[in-house]
């Protein structure tokens, strides 16, 4: 996808195989940008429990349901060049045995990379 709408994201691509999904954003804001933007994210994800925020990546959990056990999603920071910023997004299931989740890790990086463009 690109051009979700908001004028500073480049682009967004999310793919998700066997419960884990991985997701990047590639947004038109600098790499200082993004923590600040990621904690006013998390109050738009009433599913998520952010649990980390540095400078470099962002932590958030997702809690149980009926189609999931949970998981872990793992936001990385990496500067493009001064004013662009690149945002990896992985997502794992709290059960390391999880074979499936019916598209739920692909939704909530979605989700989370979406809420995090709408803050920037």
């Amino acid at each position: 996808m690109t051009n979700m709408g908001n004028a500073r994201t480049i682009s967004l691509e999310i793919t998700s195989k066997r419960a884990r999904g991985r997701g990047e954003l590639v947004i038109t804001a600098p790499v200082a940008a993004l923590p600040p933007a990621v904690e006013r994210a998390a109050y738009r994800l009433p599913t998520m429990t952010l649990t980390g925020v540095w400078q470099e990546r962002a932590e958030l959990s997702v809690g149980m349901t009926w189609k999931s056990f949970g998981s872990s999603i793992v936001l990385t920071f990496e500067p493009v060049d001064a004013g662009t910023t690149r945002v990896l997004a992985t997502s794992t299931p709290a059960v390391p045995t999880t074979l499936s989740d019916w598209g739920q890790s692909k939704a909530d990086l979605a989700a989370v990379l979406n809420a995090v463009a709408a803050e920037l």
